[in-house]
């Protein structure tokens, strides 16, 4: 997938590379955005947000903190697939990036590595706004899909070893304890 947008699918071409990765993002926050309109709609229907609202996620944070920080075997509710790769090689490389970053905007349709989606998604349903959860889907599709630039800019890299390191995990925990601890301080 991330070959889809490296620079040097693009002949090492700047501009074909920039248009590539902006459809990227922008496919990830479209549809990141478009399932947190869903998610804070269905929370809107079971009457969100609860007195037990800044709880829940607080709690959620906590056991996805541990999971990263402590390698503890807690489950992702995630697809276990990655996007289809026969897009790279039907459709031309915008539009395969465009696919590729809706796909992971989705982020359930694809195999996650960490639980951080799990409490973004939790958030947008108890916040029982549709806007709420647009934001707060979109900022995190945005910045899935800045992520995968971001590993891609200097050219192509082993993405299982940059995924399988420690700094990704580490980096989740922290910013999942920062959510805990704020949703702890709203409580």
């Amino acid at each position: 997938m991330a070959e889809t947008i490296t620079p040097v699918v693009h002949g090492g071409r700047r501009g074909p590379y920039l248009v590539a990765s902006a459809l990227h993002v922008a496919g990830a926050t479209a549809s990141a955005a478009v399932l947190g309109i869903v998610l804070g709609g269905l929370g809107a229907l079971a009457r969100a947000p609860w007195d037990a609202t800044p709880f829940v996620v607080a709690a959620l944070a906590v056991v996805y903190c541990a999971r990263e920080a402590f390698a503890l075997p807690i489950p992702l509710p995630d697809r276990k697939r990655q996007v289809p790769e026969w897009w790279r090689t039907f459709y031309s490389p915008a539009v395969a990036a465009l696919l590729y970053g809706a796909g992971l905007g989705i982020g359930f349709l694809t195999y996650l590595s960490f639980g951080t989606f799990a409490v973004v998604m939790a958030g947008a349903v108890v916040s029982g706004d549709p806007l709420q959860g647009a934001l707060l889907c979109g900022a995190f599709g945005a910045a899935r899909g800045l992520a995968v630039v971001a590993v891609t800019w200097n050219g192509p890299r082993d993405l299982d070893e940059v995924a399988a390191s420690p700094g990704p995990r580490l980096a989740n925990a922290a910013v999942l304890a920062c959510v805990a601890g704020v949703a702890a301080l709203a409580a």
